[in-house]
């Protein structure tokens, strides 16, 4: 359910994070009243940000703020640079990471919001195999994530 939204204010030294990844939790569905979601994730050099997947319900939209990211966006994998930015619609398969040899910066916003802070503040234990793959899929089914097989991200990066 949206409500209206009036204004959301997240000063940087308030703003929730979560570690590995490196993620800085500043508006979701909650504080937006539905119209958007916002982060920002530093990801060391080389380092996976995200498998492909496919959202189904919203858009994610990247922009890079500092280094290299390297995405899947369909079927292609491009890097990206400082001031780049990239929207991937509802139904495209992307994945991302930081550039061999490189860390990356992004400014990502989601749209229709999802509240997503719960999913972000579980990456930890996902990451950590601590959860069953059961618990795993029913968190991806939450949260509208849905990984796909991608030839051409397990070709250049892969699993």
């Amino acid at each position: 359910m949206t409500t209206q939204l009036t204004s959301w204010i997240q000063r940087a030294r308030d703003a929730e994070t979560v570690e590995n990844p490196s993620l800085w939790l500043l508006a979701d569905g909650a504080h937006t009243g539905g119209a958007l979601g916002a982060n920002r994730l530093r990801l060391a050099p080389g380092t996976a940000g995200a498998l492909p997947h496919v959202h189904h319900l919203s858009s994610e939209a990247f922009y890079v703020l500092d280094g290299k990211l390297e995405m899947l966006v369909d079927d292609t994998v491009h890097v990206f640079g400082r001031g780049d930015y990239v929207v991937v619609a509802p139904g495209v398969s992307h994945a991302f990471g930081a550039a061999p040899g490189a860390s990356a910066d992004l400014f990502v916003t989601i749209a229709p919001a999802i509240d997503r802070f719960p999913y972000f503040r579980l990456l930890p234990r996902v990451l950590a195999g601590e959860l069953s793959d059961a618990d795993i899929a029913r968190i991806h089914t939450e949260y509208d994530v849905h990984f796909v097989e991608s030839p051409e991200w397990t070709d250049r990066r892969g699993r």
